[in-house]
């Protein structure tokens, strides 16, 4: 959810950015496939999770694909709206379609961003006069989805500050956290401030990070010229990310009552953060980790039905991933037909022609 799009996976990536995305994948499933490995390998942490399935409440678990359905609504109404401020006129069904197409198939996909990739190409297809102008629509959706990502990171590493220091690891990373999310703020706070008095090309040319930089300041750039569209996406970004939290939360409330919605909310901007770093393919294996752990130390939950919640959590988004098989069937029969159309036409006409 964190990173910006992998240029890596565009169509006109370079031969050597391939070789590096390649390299980087391999490592990625080594990775996930230790961190399954040392998960699943312990006999009373795999009795655990069937003890906890055979007692859950399902009613939680069906409060949590409505969550998700809400997380996703709003996901929905935020790209529209930034597709309609890059004056990309879409209708309201084709991005329902397109999103949800990507959803799909950011399950199956290596890396955190190749749904996003897969529907951007697709909105390429249909509108191949606003070629980066869809990317755009995605690069601004991710920088708004981490600058509200940051501030409740920092909100909760404040407020539940006592209760993350009941555990001295769990501490210590939670003060790294805060650091690291407070450095993330000032690069966002000094880029913006550099875009709004047009400091940003003025820069030595040698200056740190001074591509990056720029091309931050032109996604600051286009917040700054469609303020409303981009405050409302920010508002819209809220409820979304709150949502995303809840359905976790509603998760573990399914299988446990010593987890309480209050403490989920508060792990998940750690976990979202860490599990979205290019350390396993998607963040599997190390989100099933951090919640295992962190739910062992903080909440006293036996090992097992932490590795159990990851897993429900991620099935339940699963599930609305599969939405987009449907809209992604439609589309290749629709491409079909309108394929058999044309040879039909062109048919007609070489008839005609030859009368």
């Amino acid at each position: 959810m964190i990173p910006a799009p992998a240029a890596e996976m565009l169509p006109g990536a370079s031969p050597r950015s391939r070789w590096a995305h390649s390299v980087t994948t391999l490592l990625q499933l080594v990775v996930t496939v230790g961190l399954l490995a040392w998960l699943f390998h312990d006999a009373s942490r795999r009795e655990k999770m069937w003890e906890a399935l055979g007692d859950a409440d399902w009613r939680w678990m069906a409060a949590a694909i409505v969550a998700a359905g809400v997380c996703e609504f709003f996901g929905i109404l935020r790209w529209r709206l930034f597709l309609r401020m890059l004056k990309i006129h879409v209708p309201f069904r084709e991005v329902v379609s397109l999103f949800f197409i990507g959803a799909f198939f950011n399950q199956f996909l290596p890396g955190t961003t190749g749904g996003d990739v897969v529907r951007v190409v697709y909105l390429m297809k249909d509108h191949p006069t606003h070629k980066t102008a869809g990317f755009l629509s995605v690069a601004i959706d991710r920088l708004l989805a981490v600058l509200a990502l940051v501030l409740l990171g920092l909100a909760f590493a404040w407020l539940r500050s006592a209760w993350f220091a009941q555990s001295f690891a769990v501490g210590n990373l939670m003060k790294w956290f805060a650091i690291t999310l407070f450095m993330m703020l000032a690069v966002l706070a000094a880029s913006f401030v550099l875009t709004r008095r047009r400091l940003v090309l003025g820069l030595p040319k040698k200056f740190p990070f001074r591509r990056q930089i720029i091309k931050l300041a032109t996604l600051w750039q286009l917040c700054i010229e469609n303020r409303r569209e981009a405050l409302l996406g920010a508002f819209y970004t809220l409820p979304m990310l709150f949502a995303y939290f809840l359905a976790f939360g509603f998760v573990a409330r399914a299988f446990t009552n010593v987890v309480s919605l209050w403490d989920m909310m508060s792990l998940m901007p750690l976990i979202t953060a860490i599990s979205s770093l290019p350390i396993s393919l998607n963040g599997i294996g190390v989100r099933e980790a951090l919640f295992e752990e962190l739910l062992a130390e903080l909440c006293g939950l036996p090992r097992g039905q932490g590795l159990l919640i990851s897993i429900s959590g991620m099935f339940v988004y699963l599930l609305w991933g599969l939405v987009g098989v449907f809209f992604y069937v439609g589309r290749m029969r629709g491409r079909r037909g309108d394929s058999g159309v044309k040879v039909v036409e062109r048919a007609g006409a070489d008839s005609r022609e030859s009368q």
